[in-house]
């Protein structure tokens, strides 16, 4: 139980502890804590925290919540004064592009935090290189000279679709 001993716990009839406090009020404990501790290990000027987190279209409610509260509670900015908040957090989350498939809470999570106006968003999308660069990747992997390859890395780009990934897995 993380707590600072004020919740009150009893036994039930068979002696298990049950505790007063609720699992919504556990929760936003967990994140304040959360919170607190990065305002202790970070510092605006020296010491930022940065955050990487890859393929949120598959994380779950409870980790897209800390997130959340991790970017807009305030509780945890180091600041001297509240005109001059600064947050010592630095979130890049990545996601596939293909929107239809990811899931609701998703969707409810990267529109709630682009529509702070505090909060700086800036999206980034990967497309796939162009044929001239698969060509160039199978030469060079290959040793062989652009001419003598390039009916084949046309068909490795046409399947890869140009995903430099994919293209090296090919």
């Amino acid at each position: 139980m993380v707590g600072d001993g004020s919740s009150t716990n009893y036994d039930d009839d068979n002696g298990n502890g049950n505790d007063c406090m609720g699992a919504g009020a556990y929760r936003n404990k967990l994140h304040y804590l959360f919170r607190r501790l990065l305002k202790a290990i970070s510092e605006p000027s020296y010491s930022p925290i940065f955050f990487y987190v890859d393929d949120l279209q598959w994380a779950d409610s409870a980790s897209l919540t800390l997130l959340s509260s991790l970017v807009l509670e305030s509780d945890h900015f180091n600041n001297a004064d509240e005109e001059e908040a600064r947050q010592c957090l630095f979130l890049v989350g990545s996601y596939r592009s293909n929107k239809e498939d990811y899931p609701e809470i998703l969707n409810q999570f990267i529109s709630e935090i682009d529509s702070v106006p505090s909060v700086r968003v800036t999206n980034i999308s990967l497309g796939g290189i162009a044929k001239s660069g698969t060509n160039s990747m199978i030469s060079d992997a290959l040793r062989l000279p652009i001419r003598l390859i390039r009916n084949f890395s046309d068909v490795v780009h046409k399947k890869s679709a140009g995903n430099p990934l994919f293209v090296k897995i090919f």
